[in-house]
Protein backbone atom coordinates (compact mmCIF):
# COMPACT_ATOMS: atom_id res chain seq x y z
CA UNK A 1 0.00 0.00 0.00
CA UNK A 2 1.23 3.71 -1.24
CA UNK A 3 0.63 4.85 2.34
CA UNK A 4 2.69 2.21 4.15
CA UNK A 5 5.59 2.58 1.55
CA UNK A 6 5.77 6.21 2.64
CA UNK A 7 5.87 5.37 6.70
CA UNK A 8 8.23 3.03 5.58
CA UNK A 9 10.76 5.34 4.18
CA UNK A 10 10.34 7.66 7.47
CA UNK A 11 10.80 4.81 9.63
CA UNK A 12 13.87 3.53 7.91
CA UNK A 13 15.02 7.21 8.23
CA UNK A 14 14.88 6.82 11.71
CA UNK A 15 16.71 4.05 12.26
CA UNK A 16 19.73 5.47 9.83
CA UNK A 17 19.70 7.91 12.13
CA UNK A 18 19.67 7.80 15.67
CA UNK A 19 22.36 9.24 16.88
CA UNK A 20 22.12 12.64 14.52
CA UNK A 21 19.95 14.95 14.89
CA UNK A 22 16.29 14.72 13.09
CA UNK A 23 13.29 16.41 13.05
CA UNK A 24 9.63 15.89 12.41
CA UNK A 25 9.62 18.19 9.35
CA UNK A 26 12.30 16.31 7.92
CA UNK A 27 10.96 12.93 8.63
CA UNK A 28 7.67 14.03 6.76
CA UNK A 29 9.46 15.98 3.73
CA UNK A 30 11.01 12.34 3.30
CA UNK A 31 7.82 10.70 3.53
CA UNK A 32 6.05 13.11 1.46
CA UNK A 33 3.44 14.44 3.28
CA UNK A 34 2.98 17.89 4.98
CA UNK A 35 4.01 17.41 8.56
CA UNK A 36 0.20 17.52 10.29
CA UNK A 37 -0.74 14.99 7.99
CA UNK A 38 2.77 12.80 8.29
CA UNK A 39 1.87 13.21 12.07
CA UNK A 40 -1.51 11.68 11.65
CA UNK A 41 -0.68 8.96 9.63
CA UNK A 42 2.60 7.78 11.30
CA UNK A 43 0.11 7.64 14.70
CA UNK A 44 -2.13 5.86 12.73
CA UNK A 45 0.14 3.32 11.18
CA UNK A 46 2.64 2.73 13.68
CA UNK A 47 0.60 3.24 16.49
CA UNK A 48 2.54 6.10 18.73
CA UNK A 49 3.43 9.51 17.43
CA UNK A 50 6.54 9.91 15.41
CA UNK A 51 8.58 11.56 18.28
CA UNK A 52 7.29 9.15 21.17
CA UNK A 53 9.03 6.23 18.44
CA UNK A 54 11.79 7.96 17.92
CA UNK A 55 12.76 8.95 21.53
CA UNK A 56 11.36 4.99 22.64
CA UNK A 57 13.64 3.65 19.48
CA UNK A 58 17.22 5.90 21.21
CA UNK A 59 16.25 4.75 24.79
CA UNK A 60 16.58 0.93 23.30
CA UNK A 61 19.40 1.26 21.26
CA UNK A 62 21.34 3.83 24.21
CA UNK A 63 20.33 0.90 26.92
CA UNK A 64 21.51 -2.36 24.77
CA UNK A 65 25.15 -0.27 24.47
CA UNK A 66 25.12 0.45 28.42
CA UNK A 67 24.40 -3.12 28.27
CA UNK A 68 26.80 -4.63 26.05
CA UNK A 69 29.74 -2.05 26.91
CA UNK A 70 31.34 -0.50 29.63
CA UNK A 71 30.68 3.11 28.40
CA UNK A 72 29.98 6.42 30.30
CA UNK A 73 26.21 6.99 30.66
CA UNK A 74 26.78 10.86 29.72
CA UNK A 75 28.62 9.68 26.34
CA UNK A 76 25.78 7.47 25.38
CA UNK A 77 22.99 9.80 26.49
CA UNK A 78 24.85 12.49 24.10
CA UNK A 79 25.39 9.99 21.38
CA UNK A 80 21.96 9.73 21.18
CA UNK A 81 20.95 13.29 21.43
CA UNK A 82 19.87 13.61 25.02
CA UNK A 83 20.96 17.26 26.14
CA UNK A 84 22.17 16.18 29.83
CA UNK A 85 23.11 12.83 31.98
CA UNK A 86 19.88 14.13 33.81
CA UNK A 87 17.38 14.55 31.03
CA UNK A 88 17.96 11.00 29.13
CA UNK A 89 17.63 9.30 32.87
CA UNK A 90 14.66 10.91 33.27
CA UNK A 91 13.31 9.51 29.94
CA UNK A 92 15.00 5.81 30.38
CA UNK A 93 13.43 5.80 33.91
CA UNK A 94 9.87 6.45 32.26
CA UNK A 95 10.28 4.14 29.39
CA UNK A 96 12.12 1.01 31.54
CA UNK A 97 11.29 1.96 34.93
CA UNK A 98 14.91 1.33 35.81
CA UNK A 99 18.14 3.69 35.84
CA UNK A 100 20.54 3.41 32.90
CA UNK A 101 22.95 2.06 35.14
CA UNK A 102 21.01 -1.07 36.87
CA UNK A 103 21.03 -2.38 32.96
CA UNK A 104 25.16 -2.81 32.86
CA UNK A 105 26.07 -6.52 32.28
CA UNK A 106 22.13 -7.66 31.98
CA UNK A 107 22.41 -10.94 29.79
CA UNK A 108 19.16 -9.64 28.17
CA UNK A 109 16.96 -6.63 28.33
CA UNK A 110 13.50 -6.15 27.74
CA UNK A 111 12.86 -4.00 24.80
CA UNK A 112 10.72 -1.02 25.86
CA UNK A 113 6.92 -0.96 27.37
CA UNK A 114 4.47 -4.00 26.18
CA UNK A 115 1.38 -1.92 24.23
CA UNK A 116 -1.56 -1.19 26.30
CA UNK A 117 -3.64 -3.94 26.82
CA UNK A 118 -6.70 -4.32 24.23
CA UNK A 119 -9.85 -4.74 26.66
CA UNK A 120 -13.27 -6.38 25.28
CA UNK A 121 -14.51 -2.46 25.67
CA UNK A 122 -11.86 -1.32 23.77
CA UNK A 123 -12.61 -4.32 20.89
CA UNK A 124 -15.68 -3.33 20.68
CA UNK A 125 -15.50 0.00 20.35
CA UNK A 126 -12.69 -0.38 17.65
CA UNK A 127 -15.24 -2.77 15.97
CA UNK A 128 -18.11 -0.41 15.85
CA UNK A 129 -15.12 2.61 14.55
CA UNK A 130 -13.75 0.36 11.87
CA UNK A 131 -17.50 0.35 10.21
CA UNK A 132 -17.71 3.76 9.85
CA UNK A 133 -17.89 5.25 6.16
CA UNK A 134 -18.11 8.88 5.88
CA UNK A 135 -20.57 11.42 4.03
CA UNK A 136 -18.21 13.61 1.40
CA UNK A 137 -19.66 16.77 1.92
CA UNK A 138 -18.83 20.06 0.24
CA UNK A 139 -18.98 23.42 2.55
CA UNK A 140 -18.19 27.06 2.94
CA UNK A 141 -16.69 29.50 2.60
CA UNK A 142 -17.94 30.44 6.93
CA UNK A 143 -16.56 32.64 9.22
CA UNK A 144 -16.24 31.22 12.70
CA UNK A 145 -15.22 33.56 15.79
CA UNK A 146 -14.28 32.19 19.02
CA UNK A 147 -11.28 31.93 21.09
CA UNK A 148 -7.90 30.72 20.06
CA UNK A 149 -4.34 29.54 20.92
CA UNK A 150 -1.16 27.78 20.01
CA UNK A 151 -0.46 24.41 21.58
CA UNK A 152 1.89 21.43 21.48
CA UNK A 153 0.43 18.69 19.66
CA UNK A 154 -0.92 15.90 21.26
CA UNK A 155 1.83 13.34 19.23
CA UNK A 156 4.67 15.50 20.97
CA UNK A 157 6.38 14.11 23.97
CA UNK A 158 6.06 17.87 25.32
CA UNK A 159 2.45 18.18 24.14
CA UNK A 160 -0.13 20.48 26.48
CA UNK A 161 -2.92 20.08 24.26
CA UNK A 162 -5.07 19.62 27.62
CA UNK A 163 -3.72 22.03 29.25
CA UNK A 164 -4.57 24.94 26.54
CA UNK A 165 -7.43 23.21 24.70
CA UNK A 166 -10.28 23.07 27.54
CA UNK A 167 -9.96 26.60 28.79
CA UNK A 168 -10.90 27.70 25.25
CA UNK A 169 -14.21 26.06 25.68
CA UNK A 170 -14.71 27.28 29.17
CA UNK A 171 -14.19 30.76 27.98
CA UNK A 172 -16.46 30.43 25.15
CA UNK A 173 -19.50 29.42 27.47
CA UNK A 174 -18.93 32.27 29.75
CA UNK A 175 -18.51 34.70 27.12
CA UNK A 176 -21.61 32.97 24.74
CA UNK A 177 -23.74 35.55 25.37
CA UNK A 178 -20.91 38.68 23.88
CA UNK A 179 -21.60 36.81 20.47
CA UNK A 180 -24.00 37.36 17.43
CA UNK A 181 -26.72 35.13 17.41
CA UNK A 182 -24.60 31.42 15.48
CA UNK A 183 -25.61 30.33 12.13
CA UNK A 184 -25.93 27.08 12.68
CA UNK A 185 -26.82 25.21 15.93
CA UNK A 186 -23.30 23.67 16.12
CA UNK A 187 -20.05 24.97 18.45
CA UNK A 188 -16.77 24.42 16.49
CA UNK A 189 -13.50 22.99 17.00
CA UNK A 190 -11.09 23.30 14.63
CA UNK A 191 -7.42 23.08 14.12
CA UNK A 192 -4.93 23.86 11.97
CA UNK A 193 -1.20 23.84 11.49
CA UNK A 194 0.55 26.97 11.25
CA UNK A 195 2.78 28.34 8.49
CA UNK A 196 6.74 26.88 8.54
CA UNK A 197 7.83 30.44 9.45
CA UNK A 198 4.77 31.05 12.18
CA UNK A 199 5.72 28.24 14.54
CA UNK A 200 7.79 28.40 17.01
CA UNK A 201 8.53 24.83 16.16
CA UNK A 202 7.50 22.06 14.05
CA UNK A 203 4.67 20.36 16.58
CA UNK A 204 2.71 23.98 16.99
CA UNK A 205 -0.35 24.25 15.99
CA UNK A 206 -3.61 26.63 16.81
CA UNK A 207 -7.05 25.37 17.65
CA UNK A 208 -10.19 27.24 17.87
CA UNK A 209 -13.47 27.17 19.94
CA UNK A 210 -16.20 29.08 18.57
CA UNK A 211 -19.45 29.27 16.39
CA UNK A 212 -20.91 30.27 13.12
CA UNK A 213 -20.97 33.90 12.35
CA UNK A 214 -21.78 36.24 9.56
CA UNK A 215 -18.60 37.49 7.56
CA UNK A 216 -18.79 40.60 9.39
CA UNK A 217 -19.93 39.70 12.43
CA UNK A 218 -18.69 41.80 15.49
CA UNK A 219 -15.54 40.11 17.08
CA UNK A 220 -15.65 40.64 20.77
CA UNK A 221 -12.18 41.73 23.00
CA UNK A 222 -10.28 38.69 23.55
CA UNK A 223 -11.44 36.65 20.63
CA UNK A 224 -10.85 35.74 17.01
CA UNK A 225 -12.16 35.50 13.58
CA UNK A 226 -11.50 32.33 11.34
CA UNK A 227 -12.04 32.72 7.44
CA UNK A 228 -12.79 29.02 6.56
CA UNK A 229 -12.82 28.81 2.63
CA UNK A 230 -15.14 26.56 0.79
CA UNK A 231 -14.21 22.91 1.06
CA UNK A 232 -14.95 19.25 0.38
CA UNK A 233 -14.88 17.08 3.77
CA UNK A 234 -14.59 13.55 4.53
CA UNK A 235 -17.74 13.84 7.44
CA UNK A 236 -17.64 10.90 10.26
CA UNK A 237 -19.48 10.52 13.03
CA UNK A 238 -17.23 9.55 15.75
CA UNK A 239 -19.75 7.75 18.98
CA UNK A 240 -18.94 6.86 22.28
CA UNK A 241 -16.78 8.62 25.31
CA UNK A 242 -14.82 11.79 23.98
CA UNK A 243 -11.56 9.94 25.06
CA UNK A 244 -11.85 8.11 22.57
CA UNK A 245 -11.97 10.53 19.62
CA UNK A 246 -7.94 9.69 18.80
CA UNK A 247 -8.92 6.33 17.98
CA UNK A 248 -11.71 7.71 15.78
CA UNK A 249 -9.03 9.66 14.19
CA UNK A 250 -6.27 7.19 13.90
CA UNK A 251 -8.79 4.70 11.92
CA UNK A 252 -9.62 8.05 9.47
CA UNK A 253 -5.71 8.47 8.78
CA UNK A 254 -4.76 4.30 9.10
CA UNK A 255 -7.11 2.53 7.72
CA UNK A 256 -9.82 4.79 6.18
CA UNK A 257 -7.55 7.49 3.60
CA UNK A 258 -5.06 4.75 2.71
CA UNK A 259 -8.17 2.92 1.09
CA UNK A 260 -10.37 6.00 -0.14
CA UNK A 261 -10.23 7.82 -3.40
CA UNK A 262 -9.06 10.95 -1.25
CA UNK A 263 -5.95 12.41 0.48
CA UNK A 264 -5.92 15.16 3.11
CA UNK A 265 -6.69 19.01 1.52
CA UNK A 266 -4.25 21.20 3.63
CA UNK A 267 -5.46 24.19 2.53
CA UNK A 268 -8.07 23.67 5.48
CA UNK A 269 -8.54 23.01 9.26
CA UNK A 270 -9.79 19.64 10.29
CA UNK A 271 -13.34 20.36 12.06
CA UNK A 272 -14.90 18.95 15.24
CA UNK A 273 -18.42 19.40 15.36
CA UNK A 274 -20.54 19.98 18.36
CA UNK A 275 -24.31 19.82 19.44
CA UNK A 276 -26.91 18.22 21.62
CA UNK A 277 -25.54 15.20 20.62
CA UNK A 278 -22.50 15.18 22.61
CA UNK A 279 -24.63 15.00 25.60
CA UNK A 280 -21.84 14.74 28.76
CA UNK A 281 -19.31 13.58 26.26
CA UNK A 282 -19.36 9.37 27.65
CA UNK A 283 -20.51 6.64 26.31
CA UNK A 284 -23.41 8.37 24.66
CA UNK A 285 -21.63 10.62 23.26
CA UNK A 286 -21.54 11.68 19.11
CA UNK A 287 -20.06 13.96 17.09
CA UNK A 288 -18.95 15.14 14.11
CA UNK A 289 -15.61 14.81 12.40
CA UNK A 290 -14.90 16.75 9.39
CA UNK A 291 -11.54 16.50 7.38
CA UNK A 292 -10.99 18.32 4.52
CA UNK A 293 -10.09 16.26 1.56
CA UNK A 294 -9.28 16.09 -2.52
CA UNK A 295 -9.41 13.80 -4.94
CA UNK A 296 -6.10 11.76 -5.22
CA UNK A 297 -4.39 11.98 -8.66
Amino acid sequence: MEYLAHIQRAIDTIEENLRQPISIGQLARKAGFSFWHFQRVFAAVVGEPAGFYIRRRRLTAAAEELRTTRRRILDVALDYQFESHEAFTRAFKALFHLNPGEVRGRRHFIEGLARPQLTRDKLHHLARQTAMKPAITRLGPFTLIGFEARFISAMSPDANNFQVIPPLWHALTAHRAELDPPLDPFSYGACRCLPEKQRGRDDELVYLAGVSAKPRARVPAGMARWKVPAMTYAHFTHRGPISRLSETINYIYGAWMPRSDYQRDEQGPELERYDDRFRDGGPECELDYLVPVIRRE
